[in-house]
């Protein structure tokens, strides 16, 4: 086998529909297979595993964490490079596949970053229609700075089998991609990118853009990011964000009071559960 997906699913419904198609209709000569770890999702998200060829299994909702769950995932596959994607991570064209797995031609290549972009065609959160702008505070920047320009997101990326035997996720109840990288870089690798690219779109209310962001921040925790109050108060302020905000609301763009508030409030939400959550926010 040469490649294994991992989607972690939870009541997908029809955007789980859209990225299995997408997977299927991937056009490559490669073997691959699909393996769900599925947290006890309802029936309209189950009853769609039946129209596709997937290995699937199921756990406890309670039993979810982002960094064993998808463990648990590629203890269960047999490819040579593992694929994890989110189940509303839509591939974005049928050489997604190739091209998420084409970097390991060198052997060097341990891990690969791909693509992720909103789709236009989709309501979504403004802030995340303005690129890397939702993810403007500090602890972000910094993160990216360090490990030389490059994220490593879940969301869309792969792994060779063999190191991720020897760097597994572990039992990490978020950041569990930042975990992995900050492993690997401390091992003197870095993650390579590919252009191979998936959908993967939000369209926030206020209270999960309130939880998502100290979520964020717990997170950075988890692997020793510390955002402090002086970044916090800085970022808070930033004009830039701002003049992108009144642009947004002349064009009709802001629709949402939490839109509105985000510039001000992402940092104040990211410090509190930087330093103060005891784990994700319920």
């Amino acid at each position: 086998m040469d490649v294994s997906i991992i989607i972690p699913t939870y009541n997908g419904g029809a955007l789980l529909r859209r990225t299995l198609e997408a997977i299927y209709r991937q056009n490559t000569n490669k073997t691959f297979e699909v393996i769900i770890i599925d947290s006890c999702s309802k029936p309209d998200t189950t009853a769609i595993f039946a129209d596709f060829p997937v290995k699937w299994s199921q756990i406890p909702q309670s039993s979810f964490n982002h960094g064993a769950t998808r463990d648990m995932g590629a203890e269960q596959s047999a490819g040579e490079f593992l694929i994890f994607i989110n189940q509303d991570a839509e591939p974005g064209n049928d050489r997604w596949l190739d091209g998420m797995v084409a970097p390991f031609a060198d052997p060097q290549v341990l891990a690969v970053q791909g693509g992720i972009r909103e789709r236009e065609d989709m309501e979504r959160f403004f802030w995340d229609s303005c690129g890397d702008r939702f993810y403007f505070t500090s602890e972000s920047k910094n993160w990216i700075k360090r490990y030389h320009n490059m994220g490593f997101s879940t969301v869309n990326c792969a792994i060779r089998r063999s190191v991720w035997q020897k760097h597994p996720f572990g039992r990490m109840d978020i950041s569990e991609d930042k975990g992995f990288q900050r492993q690997i870089h401390h091992q003197g690798h870095e993650i390579v990118y590919s252009d191979a690219f998936v959908y993967h779109t939000h369209n926030y209310n206020f209270r999960q853009i309130w939880r998502r962001c100290q979520d964020e921040g717990y997170g950075w925790r988890l692997v020793d990011e510390n955002y402090t109050i002086g970044q916090a108060l800085r970022d808070s302020f930033l004009l830039s964000n701002y003049k992108i905000l009144l642009k947004g609301i002349k064009e009709g763009k802001v629709k949402q009071f939490s839109e509105v508030i985000y510039p001000f409030l992402r940092p104040t939400w990211v410090y509190i559960g930087n330093h103060f959550n005891k784990g994700l926010v319920k």
